[in-house]
């Protein structure tokens, strides 16, 4: 018999998490933030081992590609758009991806991480299926990557758009593409709460574009540096 455990807490704690982002307090969170701090505290306080919730709620990870894909329908509606500041995007997406890449492993080097950590947090800025592939080809740790790009993407949602505004970058098609670069899946739904279909746009082709240039580079910048 199926276990759904996982895929329905996983669910509620989700919509959970929406609800309670109508408090003050909590409007900056993601909802995948609120909801994984309930799902962590109903597995310690029920003793239940991550292996178990995780195999009733791998069911969630099959739409993730599915999810991913569906990103495109914006991108195909505003053809045009795209097609008037394609020199621009494309500059953005090789300079962020080269630019993560490098700085990712300046980094961890800096911090005397061993290749392995290194070839996991590479992909860090890429959306959770593709990154945990390009980790899986290069020889990182995929739970490692997963974890990285989740940090990575909270990160950017919740402080992306303040500091493109400290810096006074105003420019919708600029805050879209360095949304979506930056913090792929997780930032791309920010730029949707904020309601501008540029941003929507921009961020949804960065994300699904600096995923597909990082399986290329990364494993070419690996191969430069051993």
């Amino acid at each position: 018999m199926m276990n759904f455990f996982g895929l329905i807490i996983t669910i509620i704690f989700y919509k959970t998490a929406e609800f309670l982002k109508r408090f003050p307090i909590l409007s900056k969170l993601p909802p995948i933030v609120i909801a994984g701090m309930l799902i962590i505290f109903v597995l310690e306080y029920f003793h239940i081992d991550f292996e178990t919730y995780n195999r009733s709620a791998s069911y969630l990870t099959l739409l993730l590609m599915p999810a991913t894909v569906a990103l495109g329908y914006p991108i195909y509606k505003n053809i045009e758009l795209l097609k008037q500041n394609k020199r621009i995007i494309y500059t953005a997406f090789v300079s962020a991806t080269v630019l993560a890449i490098v700085l990712t492993y300046l980094t961890a080097k800096f911090c005397h991480a061993d290749l392995q950590i290194i070839e996991s947090m590479l992909p860090k800025s890429v959306t959770a299926p593709i990154a945990v592939e390009i980790s899986k080809n290069i020889g990182g740790i995929p739970e490692l990557t997963a974890c990285v790009v989740v940090l990575t993407g909270v990160f950017g949602g919740m402080f992306g758009h303040k500091i493109l505004e400290l810096i006074r970058v105003k420019n919708d098609i600029a805050i879209g593409l360095s949304i979506g670069a930056a913090s792929h899946v997780v930032g791309t739904a920010r730029c949707v709460e904020k309601g501008s279909e540029k941003q929507i746009v921009m961020a949804s082709v960065a994300l699904v574009i600096v995923g597909v240039l990082t399986a290329i580079i990364a494993p070419l910048f690996l191969h430069l540096i051993r």
